[in-house]
């Protein structure tokens, strides 16, 4: 008698089948997955930009100013300008005697990033790296279209401390 060695077509048909529930079962955490990680790495960007505007600031001994790019209040989808500011109390649209540090690109589709009211145009930093929004702190959220559940709250305390919080609170702070 021949040895026969392999797998026959209904061994075949029923392993490709398994694999594909398999697949089908995964799939939808895989997408979870790929949403939370585009909102982290958005997220950390903003942040990343955030500790750069404070450092900035005080090695500068400058104000600094982070504005968002958007027409629409407290809306930071769009992307923000780092700029430094001649004027001593913060919070003012760039003009030509200040300095452009960073101008960065709109997010993903799909990422919300919205900010509190002391956030709302500009979110600005003393020239000791503290905040400068009248005492204020503020919280801007990062959302996709799942909700708070899987958003994120970066909250920036007076210091200029940046605290990270998951899931959001709240989509529109």
């Amino acid at each position: 008698m021949i040895n026969k060695r392999g797998f026959t077509l209904v061994e075949l048909m029923i392993a490709i089948t398994m694999l594909g529930i398999l697949m089908a079962a995964a799939m939808p955490s895989f997408n979870a997955m790929v949403g939370d990680n585009r909102i982290n790495a958005e997220s950390n960007k903003f942040i990343a930009n955030l500790n750069f505007s404070r450092v900035a600031a005080s090695t500068r001994a400058s104000v600094i100013n982070l504005s968002r790019k958007s027409a629409t209040s407290n809306d930071w989808t769009q992307g923000w300008e780092i700029y430094t500011d001649q004027d001593a109390t913060g919070n003012t649209v760039r003009v030509v005697a200040d300095t452009l540090l960073r101008d960065v690109n709109p997010l993903d589709d799909g990422i919300t990033v919205n900010t509190s009211t002391p956030g709302n145009a500009w979110i600005s930093f003393n020239t000791n790296g503290m905040l400068n929004e009248n005492g204020n702190t503020v919280v801007v959220a990062f959302c996709d279209d799942r909700g708070e559940a899987s958003g994120r709250d970066i909250t920036i305390g007076i210091t200029g401390r940046v605290r990270v919080s998951a899931p959001s609170l709240d989509c529109t702070p």
